[in-house]
């Protein structure tokens, strides 16, 4: 069994206040947190810096953590709840991020067994494009992989690895034993990382394998920025 944890900082650069900008009369954290419900995860926690947020799951009768330290990445967020609650070593995470309102139920369930068949300590999900404009959107992150290995992660063209691959659209889940995370935490961040703001780029330049489970995901976006939030309002609207 696994522990669905999900990082939910408020402020956010591109689009503010995002996880409780409302559609269809609910929170984009709560509609997460209700989608991550349905799966087959023991636990479901949010793990938050905010008050107003807490106060909302809290209210909602969810579980929620308040995070005592301030922390560059959600990935950093959730290994403070599985420290602070001294998870043992072999027990799997998901880190499904706040602003996946539309992720699959399947899919989290298809991951957790994913990484518990194969015993993986690191896992993320992947799905080919669907637009040519999702491609060309620095917003949009791209994974290389070699069957279900992930090479490098990258933004734009001019980030481009220079090697054989296939390419997809990569998902912001990511899956991990909670022994591996907090070692993973503790590394301090690359240049890598630095430049592209992608944490799992950490994992690639210390040598660290992430392996990628590739998913038709054909209704599923995050929601990073305006016209994310619209496409969504699209969405409820006509569905």
């Amino acid at each position: 069994m696994y522990k669905i944890l999900i990082p939910a900082r408020l402020n956010s650069q591109r689009l503010k206040r995002k996880l409780l900008q409302e559609v269809d009369y609910k929170t984009i954290i709560q509609m997460t947190w209700e989608a991550c419900l349905k799966t087959n995860a023991e636990e479901i926690v949010v793990v938050t810096d905010s008050d107003e947020i807490f106060e909302l799951i809290n209210n909602l009768g969810g579980s929620v953590f308040k995070s005592k330290k301030e922390h560059s990445s959600g990935t950093d967020r959730i290994q403070e709840y599985v420290e602070e609650l001294k998870l043992s070593d072999e027990k799997l995470v998901i880190n499904v991020q706040g602003d996946e309102p539309l992720i699959e139920v399947e899919a989290i369930n298809k991951l957790g067994s994913f990484m518990i068949d194969n015993r993986f300590d690191y896992g993320t999900l992947a799905k080919t494009f669907s637009h040519d404009d999702d491609f060309n959107d620095s917003n949009k992150v791209k994974v290389l992989v070699d069957e279900n290995r992930g090479l490098d992660f990258y933004r734009t063209s001019s980030n481009n690895p220079d090697r054989n691959g296939k390419i997809l659209h990569h998902i912001g889940v990511y899956a991990f034993t909670a022994g591996f995370l907090n070692h993973f935490a503790k590394l301090p961040q690359t240049a890598n990382e630095q430049a592209l703001k992608l944490e799992q780029l950490r994992a690639i330049d210390n040598g660290f394998p992430i392996n990628v489970l590739e998913l038709e995901l054909k209704d599923s976006w995050g929601i990073d920025t305006e016209e994310d939030l619209k496409k969504l309002r699209e969405h409820y609207k006509f569905n």
